[in-house]
C-alpha cells in the first residue's frame, strides 16, 4: 500500500456511524457505558443493515464524505458488519472499524475483514497488561487484543491505536507507544479522559482522572519515541499548553480536529449523532446541513423531526430545502471553514462547558484553545495553565498543526495532497 505524509490542511471527509450500544467490554471512561449496560435503553441494541446503509448512503450522498468511522458498541459482534463494509466500499464510503480487537485473534478475521474492503481498523489499546484489563473490564482482554494485532501485522494491513489517558493508564503511555512501533501502527492518538454523555453522570472521579501536569512528562516521552520511529502521534482535548513547542504541531482541540484527516466532519457528525440515526427502531430524520438553522435541528428533538416530516412529506420537505439551500449560501459566502470553526467552538464552550483560567487571559493562543473541561476544572481547577506567549496572538487553528505530517492513504490522496 502507498503511504504518503503532508502538512497540508483541509476540512476533512469523514462521517462516524454508531450501530448501536452493544458492546463485549465494560470500559469506565466509555462516552455510552449506561447504554451499554442498559438493555432496554432505546441505543443499546443493534439497528438493522437496512437502516445502516441508509445512513451511509446518506453520507456518501449527501454529505459527501469520502470514508466512514464505524463503531458500535463493539462493531465486529454486529452480525451484519461484513455485509455493512462492502456496501460502504461500493459507494465509495471507505470504511474503518473502531474496535476493542477482542475477536480479531482468530485466524482468519482480518482477511475476512480484508476481502470485505475494509481500510483499515482502530484499535483501542488503553494500556498494557493488566491495567488495560483493569480499565475495560475484561480480564485476559490485553492477551486478546494483543494476538489480534499480531493478525494484523500477519496480514500487513493498516491500523492505527486509540489509547485513553485514564489515571491508571498514565503509567503505561510510553508502553503503549512501545507496542505501536513493534506492530507498526500508522498513528497513535492519545485522547484526555473528558466527560461526553454518559459519562457526564457521574462516573468519573479524582481516582480515574489524571492530572494534566502528571500526564505531560510520560506523554511527551511518548510522542518522542514515536516521532522517531516515523509513526504520526496526535493528542486530543488537551490544552495546548501543555505540549512541549516541539509538539504543539500534534495537538488537536475541536477548533483543530475539522483538519485531522482521520477525524469526523462536523456537518455529518451532527446528524449521525442524533439519536433517530443510534438507534434500533424507527426511520432516521431528515439530514440538514452545517449554517442557519443546523444547530436549532441538532439539539432538537429527533424523533420529533423524524415524525413530522413523515406525516407532512411535502411541507416539511420544502423548510429541509429552504434550509440546505440557505446553509449553502452561508457556506460560500462566509467560506465552509468559518461555520466549522464557529462549531467548534460551541460544541466546546456551549456542550461541553470548557473553562479558561487566569493564566489564559495573557495567552496568546487562548483563541484557538478550548481551555479545560469544566468537569476537569470542578475536580482540579485550572492553575495549571501557562499562557503561551512566544508567538504572536493568533485565530488560525492551523496556527501549530500545520507543521505536523499526516498520514494519507491512496483513496485521499487526490483531495488531501
Amino acid at each position: 500500500m502507498e503511504i504518503n505524509k503532508t502538512k497540508r490542511r483541509v476540512l476533512n471527509k469523514r462521517g462516524v456511524v454508531w450501530l448501536g450500544q452493544t458492546c463485549n467490554q465494560r470500559c469506565y471512561f466509555c462516552y455510552f457505558i449506561n447504554r451499554i449496560e442498559d438493555h432496554h435503553h432505546p441505543e443499546h441494541a443493534f439497528m438493522s443493515l437496512d437502516k445502516a446503509k441508509r445512513i451511509m448512503d446518506t453520507l456518501r450522498h449527501f454529505y459527501g464524505n469520502n470514508s466512514v468511522d464505524i463503531q458500535g458498541g463493539e462493531p465486529t459482534i454486529y452480525r451484519d458488519i461484513l455485509p455493512l463494509v462492502r456496501h460502504c466500499r461500493d459507494i465509495g464510503l471507505y470504511p474503518t472499524l473502531i474496535t476493542n480487537g477482542l475477536l480479531l485473534a482468530k485466524t482468519d478475521a482480518v482477511s475476512r475483514y480484508k476481502d470485505a474492503g475494509l481500510r483499515d481498523f482502530l484499535v483501542s489499546l488503553h494500556g498494557v497488561d493488566e491495567i488495560h484489563d483493569e480499565v475495560v473490564g475484561v480480564p485476559g482482554a490485553y492477551r486478546k487484543i494483543t494476538a489480534g494485532l499480531e493478525q494484523i501485522q500477519t496480514q500487513q494491513f493498516p491500523f492505527r491505536i486509540n489509547c485513553t489517558m485514564s489515571k491508571p493508564a498514565v503509567e503505561t503511555i510510553t508502553k503503549v507507544a512501545q507496542k505501536a512501533i513493534e506492530y507498526g501502527a500508522l498513528a497513535v492518538n492519545y485522547i484526555a479522559f473528558n466527560p461526553f454523555n454518559d459519562q457526564q453522570s457521574g462516573r468519573r472521579c479524582a481516582d480515574t482522572v489524571a492530572k494534566y501536569t502528571d500526564i505531560r512528562p510520560v506523554l511527551t516521552e511518548a510522542m518522542d519515541m514515536l516521532e522517531e520511529a516515523g509513526i504520526e502521534v496526535n493528542v486530543r482535548y488537551l490544552p495546548l499548553c501543555f505540549a512541549e513547542e516541539r509538539h504543539r504541531k500534534n495537538f488537536y482541540n475541536y477548533q483543530q480536529i475539522s483538519y485531522d484527516l482521520h477525524e469526523w466532519d462536523y456537518q455529518s457528525w451532527m446528524w449521525t449523532m442524533m439519536v433517530t440515526q443510534m438507534m434500533r427502531e424507527g426511520e432516521v430524520a431528515p439530514p440538514f446541513k452545517l449554517g442557519p438553522g443546523a444547530r436549532k435541528l441538532y439539539v432538537a428533538n429527533a424523533r420529533h423531526l423524524r415524525d413530522a416530516y413523515q406525516q407532512h412529506p411535502y411541507r416539511r420537505g420544502v423548510k429541509y430545502w429552504a434550509q440546505h439551500r440557505v446553509a449553502e449560501l452561508t457556506q460560500l459566502m462566509q467560506g465552509k471553514a468559518c461555520l466549522y470553526r464557529k462549531e467548534a467552538k460551541e460544541r466546546a464552550q456551549q456542550d461541553c462547558n470548557y473553562k479558561y483560567g487566569k493564566a489564559c487571559e495573557s495567552c496568546h493562543v487562548r483563541d484557538i484553545c478550548d481551555g479545560f473541561h469544566g468537569d476537569y476544572v470542578a475536580f482540579f481547577g485550572t492553575e495549571e495553565a501557562t499562557p503561551i506567549t512566544d508567538v504572536e496572538t493568533s485565530k488560525d487553528p492551523c496556527l501549530f498543526i500545520q507543521e505536523q505530517e499526516k498520514v494519507v492513504l491512496p483513496e485521499d490522496q487526490s483531495w488531501a495532497l
